[in-house]
């Protein structure tokens, strides 16, 4: 009897020390993953990424992380990302719960009290061990409130400042990571802008994306969906627009950067009239990956001079401030990028218009990485650029305002737009684009 007393109490010994090490390691995987997490978000130049109040235990472990933007930190103090976190450790999986709130640089809260919500964003989600898989559910709170639009320029007007009524109904995201893949899925049921001039409604806004890779090589495409946006002019009749949306897919490799775009709208509708539908799809390719990767970096590098030049609305600011992005646009050009008109679709009952199109457009790279870009004024680059430049754009059933309005007659069909050697056509009317070179030149 004392030998099987033994032999249970030995196995049980085992088993709760194989429970207590799988325990262990499940705690380990997910400190681990927390501090390469950090890390990585921490070798942007733009970011200082940190965690401190950690408390680690084999069960329950819990800390905070803090991200401060960098960028932001030029004139005044950096924005501050506060995510502080709680987890629990199983075998297999690892629950998670936290917050996330966002501080200005006079540490006012972004939420709560910039934004009127009743608290932070909130979120769940879970670690589970043997796949190495990230899940987690992020609810953004509801708010309404009144805000305080500036003047603003538009059409060369300025625009009187006026109050917005804002109510947001909330948006919920789902995200998943597993090894440097990571997907996600968001909603937002409603979104309501109105001031004296006009109210805008959106609802059952959707979004989705993937990303893979890192800044060198990756694969990308992201989705929004809008089923239906309402606006209503002040004293006028409401627009209907159904079904709008947007989608983006971009891969880079070692050798090229390609991307599409596609852009849809459902059924326009004004009092029960149908005015308008369409859509558009671009791609983007031939653009030499190396190329690419060098205009990224030093676009980053320099990104806070470009916009203060821009915010300055000072020209020979800009031009020194784009200096450094020179190198790397004319790589970029050297590469023949390819831009092509996929379709293009424009239906209006009103106008009487059913339009289809496509078209593509190139650039002859060859022997631009010899040029010197900082030897050349904007009329002397436009001078050697647009001859390189060959395109064509078909349009079948060109409305006859646009034909108006191009000098031609309304009989022809389609609409033929040829680009080469610094000269457009327009069903074969030659429109030269560069002023006669003179006998000096």
């Amino acid at each position: 009897m004392r030998k099987w007393v033994g032999v249970v109490g030995g196995i049980v010994i085992v088993a709760a020390a194989g429970y207590l090490g799988a325990q262990a390691y499940s705690s380990q995987r997910f400190d681990s993953e927390i501090d390469d997490l950090v890390s990585r978000l921490d070798a942007s130049p733009d970011w200082q990424v940190s965690r401190d109040d950690v408390d680690s235990g084999w069960f329950h472990s819990s800390g905070r992380i803090e991200a401060r933007y960098l960028e932001a930190a030029q004139n005044t103090d950096p924005v501050v990302v506060e995510v502080p976190y709680e987890a629990s450790h199983g075998l297999l999986e690892t629950t998670l719960n936290g917050e996330v709130q966002i501080r200005g640089s006079e540490g006012e809260a972004l939420f709560g009290e910039v934004i009127e919500s009743e608290g932070p964003v909130t979120w769940t989600g879970r670690f589970l061990t043997r796949e190495q898989k990230l899940q987690a559910h992020f609810m953004l709170p509801s708010f309404s409130q009144t805000v305080s639009v500036p003047a603003q320029q538009v059409a060369g007007e300025t625009t009187a400042p006026r109050d917005m009524q804002l109510d947001f109904a909330g948006l919920t995201l789902d995200l998943e990571q597993v090894d440097d893949k990571v997907t996600f899925n968001g909603e937002a049921p409603r979104l309501q802008m109105a001031d004296d001039q006009a109210d805008i409604l959106v609802e059952g806004t959707s979004l989705s994306g993937t990303f893979e890779g890192n800044e060198k090589a990756f694969h990308q495409a992201m989705s929004l969906t809008i089923p239906t946006t309402t606006v209503t002019p002040n004293g006028n009749p409401a627009v209907v627009s159904k079904d709008v949306s947007y989608a983006v897919e971009a891969t880079l490799d070692a050798e090229q950067l390609a991307m599409q775009l596609q852009m849809k709208m459902g059924e326009t509708r004004v009092q029960d009239q149908s005015v308008f539908d369409g859509g558009f799809a671009l791609t983007l390719d031939h653009v030499d990956g190396d190329a690419y990767r060098s205009l990224v970096a030093a676009l980053d590098e320099h990104l806070t001079d470009i916009q203060s030049a821009i915010d300055a609305d000072d020209d020979q600011q800009l031009q020194s401030a784009l200096q450094p992005l020179r190198p790397s646009i004319k790589a970029v050009l050297a590469g023949s990028p390819h831009l092509s008109l996929d379709s293009l679709t424009a239906n209006s009952p009103v106008l009487g218009m059913k339009m289809r199109g496509s078209g593509e457009l190139g650039i002859d790279g060859n022997g631009i990485e010899s040029w010197d870009l900082d030897t050349m004024n904007v009329e002397t680059l436009q001078r050697v650029l647009l001859p390189r430049l060959e395109g064509r754009l078909t349009l079948e059933g060109a409305p006859a305002m646009m034909l108006m309005a191009l000098g031609l007659p309304m009989s022809r069909d389609p609409l033929q737009v040829e680009l080469a050697d610094g000269v457009l056509q327009l069903n074969g009317q030659r429109m030269p684009l560069l002023p006669p070179t003179s006998a000096s030149e």
